[in-house]
């Protein structure tokens, strides 16, 4: 599937770090949808296929958790954010259909890297070996990056 067919929908209230990221996943060509309301992000669920959605434990009207058996049902991926003190904690709850609940967690600095991740994002400009130090043209250090592909010189190639 193509990134400009992924959706993805934002329900609650968002914090500005959110808003960064989906605004970096809209520019990349991706669906953004939000929804502040459990009942709004229900009516997209019935209208979009929506690859993922991120949401907040407590909506106005119900809790995120609440839209996990319609994930399920469409084999999406649900992620539920937690509020802490002065963070949160996202919470994978469903990954592509499947139930992961408690399996694992993840601050907001690792959110944009598991949303790449799960829609299966690979920005490569090059295909290099893993030794080859160079700048992205952003001017991010290569070693910057979450994930990385490595070209092994019989050409197979792995995500390391």
């Amino acid at each position: 599937m193509s990134a400009t067919t992924m959706r993805i929908l934002f329900a609650g209230t968002s914090a500005p770090v959110t808003d960064e990221v989906l605004a970096r996943l809209a520019a990349r060509g991706f669906g953004a949808y939000r929804a502040e309301r459990l009942r709004d992000a229900r009516d997209l669920l019935e209208t979009f296929r929506l690859d993922v959605v991120l949401a907040t434990e407590l909506l106005v009207d119900g809790r995120g958790y609440a839209l996990a058996d319609a994930m399920r049902r469409h084999s999406g991926t649900l992620i539920v954010g937690v509020a802490l003190s002065e963070s949160c904690l996202w919470l994978p709850v469903i990954e592509r259909g499947v139930t992961v609940l408690g399996k694992r967690a993840f601050s907001p600095a690792m959110l944009e890297a598991e949303l790449d991740h799960l829609l299966g994002i690979r920005l490569l400009e090059e295909k290099r070996p893993r030794k080859v130090a160079a700048r992205l043209s952003d001017g991010r250090p290569d070693s910057d990056r979450t994930m990385r592909l490595v070209t092994r010189r019989n050409g197979d190639s792995m995500f390391d």
